[in-house]
Parts: structure tokens; C-alpha cells; sequence
């Protein structure tokens, strides 16, 4: 019986024993089965007892050669945060939407400033868009609150009395709050490219077929730079009402174009943590959030050339309900029909 023969079949990627591994694993396998004189009645037993010594010498051998053998160092394969966006745009196209007439987006606006009087300023305001059946659009912006963001503008905001910080609530007690933007233009993707709700839902789910069914509105004699403009197409349309397949192809066709790249861990100044698109222009860095887990956009935010946050728009709720959206009491033309 050929004990390393035993060896290669249950172990046949350890590598070939050295010749003072076989002489010596061979002394010992001797040394368990002595030799002795024995009738033939009692050889049979005898003999069953040897080859059970020699093959409990065999399991000591591979016990030797396995310690001998330095294990393989396995390196964990380093995921790509480009393979992380496309895991998330996946996870993003197959979740299903929730039913309701109408679709409403709210989302929470910062920008950091300085104020009249020296001290840098965090403005917070609440801005919210929705569409309803019969071609109804809701929208409105509410400032919510203005104050010091660091301990030492606390601190000379104190010293000059605490005054009333504005935009604020309470600031203008007849407007309240007020029409964010042209609601006429709620659904404008860029010059050119303004889709119905029903066209935006139906918009391709695949990157490249997506690029090109935009591309169909581009008119290079009055619109600016192709690519600029595709870019602003496909941003607007990632927080849009479009469905989940689109904006994920929309991540995914961005992420390809020139000038943007995928990030991971992104600065957390304003409580974005994720993916990001990111895109260095001449002002500085904007970055789309996106969410690792689900793939849901997470907000905007804006980077001064210095590096520094300056403006966030973080999206706080965003889907299909049966709610009727109803905007803040005197909110003016807050309210129209596309």
C-alpha cells in the first residue's frame, strides 16, 4: 500500500512530498508495525492491526505535509465604485413603484452664506413639485430657518445681539411661502425637451437606448453644447417622475459620459452618503448622491474650487400617493395645469 497514493486522492492539490518528507514519514510508518512470528490463525488478525497502524500513520502524514504547506493568501477583490453604481442602478430598476394619482417630490434646500454682518449663514427651506391626473402641478418653496453653522459665527452672532436671521418662517407674514419655479416647466428635461407625464414614463430603461431617444430633441442650432445639454437632460431626469428602470439607465448613461466620474464616500457635510456622480466644472464639483443600498437619489450638492460645501438640495420624500398635494396657506400661483 502506497500510503502517499492515499495522500494525492484526498488531497490532490497539496504539493509533492520532498525525499526527506517520504524518508521520514517512511521511518515512522515501520517503526508503528512491528514484525513478530504468529501462527496463521492469529496472521489474519495480525495483519488487519498492521495495516490499521499504517493507515493511522498515513492521516499523521497528511497532518504533516498539510502543516508544511503554506497556506494561500487570498486577497479580497477590490469592488470598483463604477461595479457599485451598476449594482445599485439594478437594485433601482427592479423596485417596484407604489400606485396613487399623484406623484410629489419633497426636497430640503442649504446654502451656506455669509450674512450682512460677517458670519457665515446656513439657510434651510423646504421645496416641494408634484403632478396629478388632468395635468395638474403643484409647487412651492417655504423657507424653514437661518443661523450660524460654526462655533465661532454662534458665537459673534451672540455678540452682535441675536438678531432675526432671515429667510426664515416668520420673516414675511404674507408670503409665507411662494412658487418655486415656472410649474409650466415642471417637466422640462432641457431647451427642447419638454415630455408629457405619460411620455416621460415610457422613456427606454436601457443606457444607450435612452441616450439616443433623448438625443432626438437636440437641436444644434439653437440648443448649447450637445454634451452639455445631454448631461442637463439626464440629471433632471434622475429626480424626475420618470420610472425606475429610466432612472437608473439615466445613471448609467451619465456615468459613461465625458468629464463625470463615480465616486464612493463622498463628504458628508450635509448628510449625503453614498455614490456619487461627479462632475468638476469651472465654479467647482457637483455631485448626485445615490444611495448604495437601493439605488434611490439621495440629493444634490454643490463644491466650491476650494473644496468647500456651499449647497445641498436633499431629497426628503419622494413618490406616488393618493394625497393631494395642498401647498402652504397664501402661497401664491402655487398651483396650475400643464
Amino acid at each position: 500500500m502506497n500510503e502517499f497514493q492515499v495522500i494525492d486522492s484526498v488531497m490532490p492539490d497539496v504539493p509533492p512530498p520532498s525525499a526527506e518528507q517520504l524518508l521520514a514519514a517512511r521511518e515512522r510508518i515501520l517503526a508503528a508495525a512491528p514484525v513478530s512470528h504468529v501462527s496463521m490463525a492469529g496472521a489474519g488478525r495480525r495483519s488487519w492491526t498492521g495495516m490499521a497502524l499504517v493507515a493511522a500513520a498515513v492521516v499523521l502524514v497528511v497532518g504533516v505535509v498539510v502543516a508544511l504547506v503554506p497556506r494561500s493568501s487570498v486577497e479580497p477583490v477590490a469592488v470598483t465604485p463604477m461595479q457599485k453604481l451598476e449594482a445599485a442602478a439594478a437594485r433601482l430598476a427592479a423596485t417596484p413603484e407604489a400606485n396613487g394619482r399623484y406623484w410629489r417630490r419633497d426636497t430640503e434646500h442649504v446654502v451656506r452664506t455669509k450674512s450682512d454682518h460677517g458670519y457665515k449663514v446656513e439657510e434651510r427651506a423646504m421645496e416641494a413639485l408634484a403632478f396629478g391626473p388632468d395635468r395638474e402641478v403643484y409647487g412651492w418653496h417655504e423657507p424653514v430657518s437661518s443661523k450660524p453653522y460654526t462655533a465661532e459665527d454662534l458665537k459673534a452672532w451672540r455678540r452682535d445681539g441675536s438678531p432675526k436671521l432671515c429667510p426664515a418662517r416668520g420673516c414675511d407674514k404674507n408670503m409665507p411661502a411662494y412658487s418655486s419655479t415656472d410649474l409650466e416647466a415642471g417637466l422640462e428635461l432641457a431647451d427642447g425637451l419638454k415630455p408629457t407625464l405619460t411620455e416621460l414614463r415610457s422613456l427606454p430603461k436601457e443606457p444607450a437606448a435612452l441616450k439616443s431617444r433623448l438625443l432626438e430633441s437636440y437641436r444644434p442650432q439653437v440648443d448649447t453644447e450637445r454634451e452639455r445639454w445631454l448631461k442637463e437632460a439626464a440629471s433632471r431626469l434622475i429626480t424626475s417622475p420618470a420610472a425606475p428602470g429610466t432612472r437608473a439607465a439615466a445613471y448609467l448613461l451619465l456615468a459613461k459620459e465625458p468629464g463625470i466620474t463615480v465616486v464612493d464616500d463622498v463628504p458628508r457635510t450635509f448628510g449625503l452618503d453614498g455614490l456619487a456622480l461627479q462632475e468638476k466644472t469651472g465654479q467647482g464639483v457637483r455631485q448626485i448622491v445615490i444611495d448604495r443600498k437601493t439605488g434611490h437619489v439621495l440629493g444634490r450638492q454643490w463644491l466650491a474650487p476650494d473644496g468647500v460645501h456651499h449647497h445641498a438640495e436633499i431629497v426628503r420624500k419622494v413618490g406616488w400617493s393618493d394625497v393631494r398635494p395642498v401647498p402652504p396657506a397664501g402661497c401664491v400661483r402655487c398651483t396650475t395645469r400643464l
